[in-house]
């Protein structure tokens, strides 16, 4: 009786799974440094023209809550200025990879509840009654 090996060895079927999942990580964990990296870039030479650009968003929200009573703008720009602002601090101390992490997935949920309840508060806070 003879014996056939493949030439890749005997456990290569077994092995290919967990190094493919493996190589998916990596590659994830590399295309969000690579996006971080391009994204910090552009801040970094352009910081004052950003910081402008989301003051005058605000104030425009913030004008059209007060003039017209319309208070969706205002909620959502100060949603999205809390939620991603809370990943650009995470993403700058514990680097981006950390967002290719499945359990990051857990954080997204928690600081998602935690931005519209601090949201909600702020409207309340500025006299917003029903929003």
């Amino acid at each position: 009786m003879s014996s056939t090996s493949t030439p890749l060895g005997p456990d290569f079927v077994k092995d290919l799974i967990p190094w493919m999942l493996q190589q998916f990580g990596e590659a994830t964990a590399k295309a969000f440094r690579m996006i971080w990296d391009i994204g910090i870039g552009y801040l970094a030479q352009h910081w004052i023209a950003v910081l402008i650009g989301l003051f005058v968003i605000f104030v425009v929200a913030l004008v059209r809550a007060f003039v017209t009573g319309r208070w969706a703008m205002l909620g959502s720009v100060v949603y999205n200025y809390l939620y991603f602002g809370t990943l650009f601090i995470i993403g700058s101390v514990f680097g981006p990879e950390v967002f290719a992490n499945d359990y990051f997935k857990i954080v997204l949920a928690i600081l998602y509840i935690a931005c519209f309840i601090l949201t909600g508060r702020f409207l309340t806070r500025i006299g917003v009654r029903r929003f």
